[in-house]
Order: C-alpha cells, then sequence, then structure tokens
C-alpha cells in the first residue's frame, strides 16, 4: 500500500492573485490575500520565502500565471510518484503532508514542520523540469522521512549534520532511480557534469577540510549553497557532491532505512571515519 498523500495547492490561490486588478501595492495584496490567510504556513517556510523579496519577485511571477498552473499539476505527479517509490523501498505508512505553492524564487523544494507535522513543500516557480521534477520531490521525502525517524533534535547548519542528511537523501535518490544520471540527483539538471569533475578532482582537498569542521556551524553556506561556476575553495553546493560520496561509502549496499534511525553522534561518528579513511 501506497502512503496517503495530503497535497495542499497554494498555486490555486496564487493564480487568483495573479488574475486580480493589477495596480497599486502588489506586495501589500500578497500579504493579504495569499499569506495572511496561511499564516501558520507561511511563518514555518519564511527561511525559503522571505516576504522581504516579495516587491521584487512579485511582478514576474504573476506574469507566469498561465504557466506555474500547469507547473503546479507536474508537482503533484511528482509528489505522487515519488511517494510510491519511497513507500516500496521504506514501507511507509504515515500520511505525507505536502504544499505545491508559489514562493518566491529562493528555493525549489523543502521540509519544514507544521503544527508539529515534518511537511513536503515544492515551489512551483522553481520546479525542475521532467523527470528531475520527480528526484527533487524523492529527495524531499528522503529528507522528511528521515525528520520523522530521528533528526528532529539536530542543529541546523552543523556541518557533520548537512553532509549526512543531504548525502543519505542523495544517495537514496541515486538508489532509487538509477537510470538518472549525477547531475540530475545534484543539481536536478542535466548540464553539472563540469561541476562534477571538478569536485572529484579536489576530493582529497574536499575531505581533508570537511574532516577539520564537521562540528563548525558558521561555515555551512560554503558547502550547501552557491553557483556551479563560484570559484575558490569549494564549488558551490560541493557538500552534496561530498555527502553523497560518503554515504555511498558508508552504506554501500546496506538498506538506507538503518541510517535513519541513527543518532547524530553515531552518524557524525561513522563521517569522521569514512573522512579519515579517505
Amino acid at each position: 500500500m501506497i502512503a496517503m498523500v495530503a497535497i495542499l495547492d497554494l498555486v490555486a490561490n496564487f493564480d487568483e492573485f495573479a488574475g486580480g486588478e493589477r495596480g497599486g501595492d502588489l506586495a501589500g495584496r500578497w500579504q493579504h490575500e495569499i499569506v495572511e490567510p496561511h499564516a501558520e504556513i507561511f511563518a514555518a517556510v519564511e527561511p525559503w520565502v522571505d516576504p522581504r523579496l516579495a516587491p521584487d519577485r512579485l511582478p514576474g511571477l504573476v506574469a507566469r500565471r498561465t504557466e506555474l498552473r500547469t507547473v503546479a499539476e507536474r508537482a503533484k505527479i511528482a509528489i505522487r510518484e515519488a511517494a510510491r517509490l519511497l513507500t516500496e523501498k521504506l514501507g511507509l505508512d504515515h500520511p505525507i503532508p505536502a504544499v505545491v505553492m508559489v514562493g518566491l524564487g529562493q528555493a525549489n523544494g523543502w521540509v519544514a514542520s507544521v503544527q508539529g507535522e515534518p511537511t513536503l513543500f515544492i515551489g512551483a516557480e522553481q520546479l525542475p523540469k521532467p523527470s528531475f521534477d520527480i528526484v527533487l520531490a524523492l529527495h524531499e521525502l528522503v529528507h522528511l522521512a528521515h525528520v520523522r525517524r530521528s533528526t528532529h533534535d539536530w542543529p541546523a547548519n552543523r556541518v557533520d549534520a548537512d553532509l549526512f542528511r543531504e548525502g543519505l537523501a542523495v544517495h537514496a535518490t541515486a538508489r532509487l532511480l538509477p537510470e538518472v544520471p549525477p547531475s540530475g540527483h545534484l543539481w536536478f539538471s542535466a548540464d553539472a557534469q563540469p561541476w562534477i569533475e571538478r569536485c572529484a578532482g579536489m576530493a582529497a582537498r574536499l575531505r581533508s577540510r570537511a574532516l577539520r569542521e564537521l562540528d563548525r556551524t558558521d561555515v555551512s553556506e560554503q558547502w550547501f549553497s552557491g553557483a556551479m561556476d563560484r570559484p575558490g575553495g569549494l564549488p558551490g553546493r560541493c557538500g552534496y557532491w561530498l555527502g553523497w560520496q560518503l554515504l555511498d561509502q558508508i552504506l554501500g549496499p546496506e538498506p538506507i532505512e538503518a541510517a535513519l534511525d541513527w543518532s547524530l553522534p553515531e552518524a557524525a561518528a561513522r563521517l569522521r571515519t569514512a573522512l579519515s579513511q579517505g
């Protein structure tokens, strides 16, 4: 049996808003018509949907009204297919809450707690092309399953925690969707091969630096954000690549679900051992 997926479609609300009167304070209308009726949701997602960006971002999003309605339907299909794949692998039996919405262009997918329930969010304006949309939904559902099982008390922005959870999500999507090339699992696109080769070429340096920074909370952005072509010592988002390498090394062919229950000290110890082994 596939876990029940309950999807809240906030793109429909955005469509009504976008079809309204275009004059006046667009950000103010968005706040009144979209944010306030769903205040609890928007409070939960503020790290990914910053209202301070609304005045600059909304005109372009409103212009995409017709496209976003179509994309929202594709997002729902992707979420349901990801739920099917993960249910077959992990035997999920808890309903999966999901929200498809128009964000402000900051993120394509994430997990946030709403009324204490980990919830999957997809930003329709950033949804990847098919079939990378399913990879994204599956990646975020792995995070959701991980939060439910063991990570409610894991810190944000700590290198070992982020290496493990992002590495686990990429490891899982690669195991469940082996036909997708590495670029799709890491960037939800087909054009990341030069970036992958750059990361691989400096693997020893990345491992050495990660080993020194595992318990730091002030460098996460250097590891898990940034553009594909970012110059400097750390390629943008290279923590996703390194995390995947480490989880492949730690888990090998062992079941994914075993890792969902590890505490942070146990996960961190396994990461340290894997990094030390090279």
